[in-house]
């Protein structure tokens, strides 16, 4: 109890860092769950890692004011490494955007609870997938992996020197490879898709009284759901990288931050 007492202002720096990334990144910053949970989860991990971390927390301010400003700068240090997380994390959702239309679900639409917006349903679904890999591997292994690095890389005069979106690491970067990634899950369905498509058209042109119109979207649907079957095992191996790639492009973000 004396420990705790006698390192609470610490504990506070370290709490803001955690509370800004979980505020922002995407499995914790949905309004589906409650407060209560997200807060208490916050200090569950806070004081998991704060014998770990408390060496690279440097010593608080007597002053209120600028105590106050080292605790806004630690939530903005975290809120700003959950935002380059959520960019990666959201790659499936475009994946699934990408041949929605193609496929025949593109006036089909769910509300997604995280992102509090409406979206595709194959994005969903892919998403959903990515959630569930991401909580049965190493995500959280990851995701306190990068809390230490950055507690014992990065502070807040660092973040005030680095162009989040200048930087090779940044959120232009991570936008650029968010786009790239997708294209490349979608190409498989996109191609097949694009094939039946063709094969549809020359058959509306060689048998003009065939109806394809009636079965054109039950074709496209179904082989879009084989090929999906095909390649979900796949996704597994992709979502393993897509992860990993994730915190490797935040580490050296957060080393090109303590650089300078």
């Amino acid at each position: 109890m004396e420990y705790f007492v006698f390192h609470f202002e610490k504990f506070l720096l370290v709490f803001a860092r955690i509370m800004g990334l979980f505020f922002t990144v995407s499995f914790f910053s949905s309004d589906a769950l409650p407060e209560t949970i997200r807060l208490g989860l916050i200090f569950l991990v806070t004081a998991t890692i704060y014998p770990v971390v408390s060496a690279f927390v440097p010593e608080p301010s007597p002053n209120m004011i600028e105590y106050g400003l080292s605790a806004l700068g630690e939530g903005i240090i975290g809120a700003a490494l959950g935002m380059i997380m959520s960019v990666y994390f959201t790659v499936f959702q475009l994946a699934g955007q990408f041949f929605s239309v193609q496929m025949g679900f593109g006036a089909s639409e769910v509300f997604d609870p995280l992102s509090q917006i409406s979206l595709p349903i194959m994005g969903q679904f892919l998403y959903m997938i990515f959630t569930l890999v991401f909580m049965l591997g190493n995500g959280p292994a990851y995701i306190l992996n990068g809390l230490f690095e950055s507690f014992s890389r990065v502070n807040f005069a660092d973040l005030l020197r680095t162009s989040m979106t200048g930087s090779n690491y940044g959120l232009l970067a991570a936008m650029g490879d968010l786009f790239v990634v997708a294209l490349k899950i979608s190409f498989p369905i996109l191609a097949m898709l694009l094939f039946v498509s063709v094969t549809q058209g020359l058959l509306a042109k060689a048998s003009p009284q065939m109806n394809l119109q009636s079965v054109g979207f039950q074709i496209s649907i179904f082989i879009g759901f084989v090929i999906l079957m095909l390649v979900t095992p796949a996704l597994v191996n992709i979502i393993g990288n897509i992860v990993e790639h994730t915190f490797v492009n935040v580490l050296n973000l957060m080393a090109e931050m303590g650089n300078g």
